[in-house]
């Protein structure tokens, strides 16, 4: 019997955000939306020399910190 396979979400390279993006959508600085992205409080990934965050992802995560029903 198959386990039940979860979508895969699929991204576009308009998706990926640089860490400058990232500090404006979070309205931070560069280097502290840097150090969320490398501690992982935002979901992101290093490619090459770089940090990225696919939007759907930061948008995702960032709704589940403000919905109350999601509080512990």
């Amino acid at each position: 019997m198959a386990g039940i396979v979860e979508p895969q979400p699929s991204f576009s390279r308009d998706d990926l955000l640089t860490a400058t993006e990232v500090a404006e959508v979070l309205r931070v600085k560069r280097t502290t939306a840097l150090d969320y992205m490398r501690r992982g409080v935002v979901p992101a990934c290093k490619i090459g020399r770089r940090w990225y965050s696919a939007r759907p992802l930061l948008d995702q995560h960032l709704d589940h910190l403000f919905d109350p029903d999601s509080r512990r």
